[in-house]
């Protein structure tokens, strides 16, 4: 089961499926095009960055109009980092244009597993950040949006953190 984020609690959705449901929510489709695209996950003309984000590196970006919209009229990028597994890290998301929106699941970007979310982590700012503890090699990291169809400027940084301070964050 693949799961997306609601902004109140992970439900259970294909992310790919939750995209087409955002690019075709007003078309009907028949049983033999539900059966397709439930057998494929990968969604057509959908593209996200799909970097590598590397540790300790901050990662400058702009999240556009262009980029993939979810069912709920945000738009999202997605980009991969590998892990070790048992190590902790830190994913902070900053940004003066948007009320940014985080999300961490284990999976390519098309096809994930959400596992983490986050919206608001300090007082005063409307910065996103997830403290976890790798129990798997790979993720995808989503930079997304709270407000529908928002898009600008973003810094996305992921450092190793003490796992006794991931414990607590968790």
């Amino acid at each position: 089961m693949f799961v997306i984020a609601s902004k109140r609690r992970l439900a259970p959705v294909c992310i790919a499926a939750a995209l087409m449901a955002g690019y075709a929510s007003a078309q009907e489709t028949d049983a033999s095009e539900s059966a397709v695209a439930a057998a494929d996950p990968i969604v057509a003309g959908i593209d996200y960055s799909g970097t590598g984000l590397l540790l300790d590196e901050v990662h400058s970006g702009a999240l556009n109009s262009d980029h993939p919209m979810m069912s709920d009229g945000t738009h999202a990028d997605c980009f991969q980092f590998e892990a070790t597994e048992g190590q902790s890290y830190s994913f902070t998301l900053r940004s003066s244009d948007f009320d940014s929106y985080l999300l961490i699941g284990v999976g390519y970007c098309q096809d994930v597993l959400l596992q983490h979310e986050n919206d608001d982590f300090e007082d005063g700012t409307t910065d996103s950040q997830i403290v976890l503890t790798a129990t798997y090699p790979f993720y995808s990291v989503y930079v997304n949006t709270f407000e529908p169809a928002a898009t600008g400027d973003y810094t996305l940084h992921v450092e190793q953190v003490d796992s006794a301070a991931a414990v607590a964050a968790e």
